[in-house]
Order: C-alpha cells, then structure tokens, then sequence
C-alpha cells in the first residue's frame, strides 16, 4: 500500500519529526488536561463530540498543531490529542485480544506500553479487511523493549543495539525479532470483531482514524499507558 502524500503534510512531516526529537523522551501525561480528558466522551461512544477541526478552531490552533502527542489509555479504552498540556480530543479505541497487559514477545496480542513515535503512516485505498482505510505503524519495539529483551536473551547485542539506533533517528525499529513488530494505530470497521480484537494494535473506527490522520506526522510523540 502506498501513503497519498501532498506537500503541504510532506512539511507538516517534516516539522513534526523536528519537534518529536526534542520532546518524545520528556512526553508524560499532564495532571489537570488528563483530568479533563478522562472526564470527556470519547468519539465512537454514541455521545456528541464535535469535530478535531472544530476543537481546533474554538483554541485557535492550526496545523502543524504545536507541541502534538497522543496519550493511549488502555483501561479507559480512550487515544486522546494534546497540544503541549492542552487536551484537545479523545476517542474511543480497541485494543489487543491477549489481555490487559504489556507485550513482551511476538504472537502475545498484547498492546505495549511506554514511550513511542509515529514511524509511518500509510493511506489505505481500497481500505484492508483488518487496517481499515489508515494505518500510523510506532516505534514498537522502543529502547526499553531492546534492554529487557537482551536482558531475557530474547535479542542479540547486534539486534538490540540496531533497535536503539532507529529510536535515536526517529526510523522504524527492526521489525522481526523475537520481541514482534507491527504495532500501530488504524481503523477497522467490522463491528463482528467485538471488543478487543486486534493483535496488538490501538484500533479506531474508520471515521474517526481519518479525522486525526492529516494531523499527524512521523515522530509524532505516543504514550501508552496501562
């Protein structure tokens, strides 16, 4: 599948991936706009929530949203956008079908948890069975995973220290070691599915995977917690 890219997101791209090298280690969930984001309905869930255009306008912000970083919740099933400690809007997402906890190796389903980028983004057209119509892979497996994983004897020294290098440049990560690969954030509107049905993945409805894709460029800051 290949990414329609127009020179305007090329930019947008370009400036994130910037901004993501001086913040993704420092990104943490801010007390109050977590609050107010915990607090809020989540998109998907049947309640009114306005459109991320029209949060955008009502605080005045454009694109490239200044300081932009997702925040996964894995119990509350919500990914929410933040500029800085602002909150801006959430939406309700599934996870994977291995359970509540962190993924450690390849075949567990489990979503991982900690610190993240986005390191590609893909439009999907037609959309996939499974993906839906966008896909946003993250820098699964991160430096941590690599330490753990050498630690366990899961990876070599050549592997782990491949892995730490990627994360330091923003690049995707290798991708077939023992600790998985092909995490991402996408859509995916088969309602059959039921709750928690992807292998991993952070899965949103198509409508609302659409809504936040143009908004976010490779190095795009992600945090997912437990």
């Amino acid at each position: 599948m290949t990414a329609r890219r127009s020179t305007f997101f090329a930019l947008l791209g370009i400036a994130v991936v910037l901004a993501g090298v001086m913040v993704y280690h420092s990104t943490s969930a801010p007390g109050a706009a977590f609050a107010e984001a915990q607090a809020a309905p989540a998109g998907g869930t049947g309640e009114y929530s306005p459109s991320l255009r029209a949060v955008l306008e009502e605080k005045g912000l454009r694109a490239p949203i200044p300081g932009l970083w997702i925040l996964v919740d894995k119990s509350e099933h919500t990914l929410s956008l933040f500029s800085g400690d602002t909150w801006l809007k959430s939406y309700h997402v599934e996870i994977g079908d291995g359970g509540a906890g962190d993924k450690h190796v390849a075949g567990d389903h489990l979503t991982p948890e900690g610190r993240f980028y986005v390191s590609q983004r893909s439009v999907l057209d037609p959309p996939d069975y499974y993906l839906g119509s966008r896909w946003m892979r993250l820098s699964y497996p991160n430096a941590e995973d690599a330490a753990r994983g050498l630690a366990r004897g899961l990876i070599d020294r050549t592997t782990h220290d491949a892995i730490v290098n990627a994360v330091a440049t923003l690049a995707v990560p290798p991708q077939g070691t023992a600790l998985g690969g092909g995490i991402g954030i996408h859509g995916g509107d088969i309602p059959s599915f039921g709750p928690d049905w992807t292998w991993g993945c952070v899965a949103l409805t198509n409508a609302d995977v659409e809504e936040i894709y143009d908004y976010i460029g490779v190095g795009t800051p992600v945090v997912i917690q437990k």
